[in-house]
């Protein structure tokens, strides 16, 4: 079998698939904190603002999305993988093993699966650039791609993660994600990009070393990210922030309060100074409404002398300077005209300003012949036209110095004028000399303008200085000392307004803020000890005859500490010891799984799927047998895929007649990789069926009953697997199709559950069955039935029956949700 023909789907869960589920597998942290806020006893402005802290469970993305399984993933051009290679599995619970040798190419699989959800690989991590440079296939590189196809709980059709590479290093592609009815968008959109970090559902070799040797403080966070104490020290932290501004606006009213007050006593013999102690120190919560109203008098004073004053302070009036610089240039550009109107320049100016009027007259009128300025017969003729023209041209050139000075002139002219601004209010002691200093825009002589500038700016610039020094006196002697005052009381009353009014809230924020601290360590404490539990379980069955037993895990110091680490207990044959002082390499790795599983079995986790690679070295036979049976209860809730060299592993799953779907990578030439299906449910009752009808001589009892039970065999496998996709599709629990499967106790109820999702709707499986896969493939279920009979069934040819049955069981486990 090809890679290409590898398309059939992994292993149907086991007879235990209805159990319940392990320890880690809890109520979600969300839906255990909305219940516990809904029975709390606090107040409704308190269960708002913890409502509004807890925010929304979902984390943020494209879409909010049910929980995600492996559809497929094919791969082309990475690592060990040249043309491209699939790997199609079961979209569900279960246990897949992915085996071959090694150089296979298995964990190229492996990683590709990995990179794709995350850009990157956890075994490259701090290795040198020469060991991480090959991830592009040397064979095939051409093009470098990787696509997985998901199952996302609630949605009708598959997604589709892809990767694509564009540039020679690792970090150079590109991860796009498509949804049915939501697009596509760039994979660090997706909803589930923060949990890849806390509930990570990739372990290889090299993980498995990493959480047993990692910081104190990594290991910590590893363990504390799944018990749920980001998301409610997220709450935690918000409700801080706003208890910090609330208090803040308290005391920064109470600290600036004794300067006020004190400010305020200096100046009692003033009213209003009276007014506003008392407005402060009334009972309860200061007189709000008095200060306003004193606060609402500063602006201005009856005759409106204070606020013409504060203008009077703020004028500015000409700068002398740049009218010093503007006078110059425009007296330097009326001596420049004088020189040239002296001069040939001027004459020649003049000279071709009168030639031009000439000639465009001649233009004007070509059939006059006389001389309009003195009478002169046949002057202005086509010979006198073009003499006129060359002497303009000549003249120009010369009478350019004087259009240049007449330029310059009208240029420093205008930007004399451009010092003059109208201020938007004019002290009535400044009205005539401003008025002087108007008026200059107005002098178009510049001759005349450069002095009546001058003069004016002078005079403008005193009367300003004079009016500036007389207002600011005059301010002195009234009462500035309390407008200051009630500048700074205003300043206090609108802080005094927030701090009174934060004064409630912040009472309610201190109540949410306790709530949230005390559920957090008691939800720490009651998850730590289902975690520690699963995880002494799982310990069990991995150590097998080791005599190291783990007691406890517990975290030590708290998310911001400093100093915060997971801390394993153990006891050797009763003697109390550090875990990974006494440990061997095996039995470390042991743990690091114990560790590791129910972190990735969290309800919490959006993952369905966990991909773990090569887990078993280091492991003595005895653990391996234990690692199986881990998976396979793992394999209850979880999709468990396994890639791994060592045949021991696969072993153990058979000895222990434990379910198990097992894929066989093959490597060829030119890194060709094949993979190919080595048991599944229904191809292996089908084998044996098959095999059954190959028997030579094989008895009537047999061929009446035997062989329709097998084929019975592989239609309900098939049954399952499609009810499972059309449950999931749906959005239905996974705990209701446990339910149902395990009520689904005749091959017809598995039918109806398949199609319909309901195991009461038995009467209608003919007609869908028929609608579906045509008109033979009833006959052929009810002959599947008839072989449970004492009469049995009668088949009149045993090989084509066994291929029909084949061909109707792919069409069932490829059905769709029906409408």
């Amino acid at each position: 079998m090809t890679s290409s023909e590898q398309n059939e789907p992994a292993a149907s869960p086991s007879a235990s698939l209805a159990q319940q589920a392990p320890a880690a597998e809890s109520v979600p942290l969300a839906d255990l904190v909305e219940t516990r806020l809904a029975a709390a006893p606090l107040g409704e402005p308190v269960k708002a603002l913890l409502t509004e802290a807890l925010g929304s469970p979902q984390t943020p993305g494209n879409s909010p999305m049910g929980r995600i399984f492996l559809d497929s993933v094919s791969v082309e051009g990475f690592r060990g993988i040249g043309p491209r290679a699939w790997l199609n599995l079961s979209p569900r619970p279960g246990v897949t093993l992915v085996v071959g040798r090694n150089g296979s190419g298995k964990s190229s699989i492996a990683e590709a699966i990995e990179t794709a959800f995350t850009g990157t690989n956890m075994r490259w991590l701090g290795q040198d650039a020469t060991r991480t440079s090959n991830w592009r296939n040397l064979h095939d590189g051409a093009k470098t791609e990787i696509e997985v196809k998901l199952t996302v709980e609630g949605d009708s059709g598959r997604s589709t993660l892809t990767r694509a590479w564009t540039g020679h290093d690792i970090t150079d592609c590109v991860g796009t994600f498509r949804r049915p009815g939501h697009g596509a968008a760039p994979l660090d959109q997706a909803a589930w990009k923060q949990a890849l970090t806390d509930y990570r559902p990739f372990l290889s070799y090299v993980d498995l070393g990493r959480m047993i040797s990692g910081k104190p403080s990594q290991m910590y966070d590893s363990i504390a990210t799944i018990l749920g104490l980001v998301h409610l020290s997220a709450a935690y932290n918000h409700l801080g922030l706003q208890e910090k501004a609330l208090g803040d606006a308290v005391k920064a009213a109470k600290n600036e309060l004794p300067e006020i007050t004190a400010a305020l006593y200096a100046l009692e013999d003033d009213e209003r100074a009276v007014q506003a102690l008392v407005a402060i120190e009334t009972k309860g919560r200061p007189d709000f409404e008095a200060l306003d109203g004193l606060v609402a008098g500063l602006p201005s004073d009856d005759d409106g002398l204070l606020a013409e004053l504060r203008a009077a302070v703020d004028m500015r009036g000409p700068d002398l300077e740049q009218v010093g610089a503007a006078v110059d240039r425009l007296r330097e550009a009326l001596a420049g005209v004088e020189d040239v109107r002296l001069s040939g320049a001027e004459d020649a100016l003049q000279r071709a300003g009168l030639l031009e009027k000439a000639l465009a007259h001649s233009n004007r009128h070509p059939d006059e012949g006389s001389c309009p300025v003195c009478g002169t017969e046949q002057v202005l003729d086509a010979a006198w036209a073009a003499d006129a023209g060359a002497q303009i041209a000549l003249l120009r050139k010369e009478a350019k110095t004087a259009e240049d000075a007449r330029s310059e002139l009208r240029s420093a002219a205008r930007a004399a004028q451009n010092l003059i601004e109208t201020p938007q209010r004019i002290p009535a002691a400044l009205t005539d000399p401003w008025n002087e200093w108007l008026a200059c825009r107005a002098i178009s002589d510049p001759a005349q303008l450069v002095q009546r500038f001058h003069d004016t700016a002078l005079t403008l610039a005193d009367a300003c200085a004079a009016v500036k020094d007389n207002a600011v006196r005059e301010l002195e002697k009234r009462d500035e000392r309390w407008r200051q005052l009630v500048t700074r009381l205003a300043s206090w009353t609108e802080i005094a307004r927030t701090a009174a009014d934060a004064g409630p809230r912040l009472g309610h924020v201190r109540k949410a803020r306790t709530w949230v601290k005390t559920l957090t360590a008691e939800l720490r404490e009651r998850r730590m000890e289902g975690f520690t539990g699963h995880s002494q379980r799982i310990w069990e069955k991995l150590r097998q005859e080791s005599d190291i037993d783990l007691q406890s895990v517990s975290l030590q110091g708290s998310e911001r500490a400093n100093v915060r680490k997971l801390v394993m207990d153990v006891t050797v044959d009763g003697e109390e010891a550090s875990a990974l002082s006494v440990m061997s390499q095996g039995e470390q790795h042991s743990l690091a799984l114990s560790l590791f599983l129910p972190r990735a079995a969290t309800a919490d986790s959006p993952f369905g799927f966990v991909v773990i690679d090569d887990p078993v070295q280091s492991m003595d036979p005895a653990k391996v047998n234990g690692l199986a049976q881990v998976l396979h209860e793992l394999g209850e809730h979880r999709q468990v895929v396994v890639f791994t060299h060592d045949t021991r592993l696969q072993r153990a799953f058979t000895t222990q007649e434990l379910p198990v779907t097992v894929f066989e990578v093959e490597r060829g030439k030119a890194s060709k990789v094949n993979v190919k299906a080595v048991t599944d449910p229904v191809r292996q009752a089908i084998a044996d069926a098959r095999a059954l009808a190959s028997t030579e001589s094989l008895p009537e009892a047999a061929r009446t009953h035997v062989l329709p039970a097998l084929c019975r065999i592989a239609l309900e496998n098939a049954f399952v697997e499609a009810a499972w996709v059309q449950h999931h599709r749906s959005g239905g629990s996974e705990h209701d199709l446990q339910s149902a499967v395990a009520d689904a106790d005749k091959l017809m109820k598995m039918a109806a559950l398949a199609f319909f999702g309901d195991i009461g709707r038995t009467g209608d499986v003919y007609r869908e069955l028929r609608s579906r896969c045509g008109p033979r493939a009833v006959d052929l279920l009810k002959q599947c039935q008839s072989g449970a009979h004492a009469t049995g069934t009668r088949i009149a040819d045993a090989h084509r029956f066994v291929t029909e049955i084949s061909e109707l069981a792919q069409k069932v486990r490829k059905t769709e949700v029906a409408k």
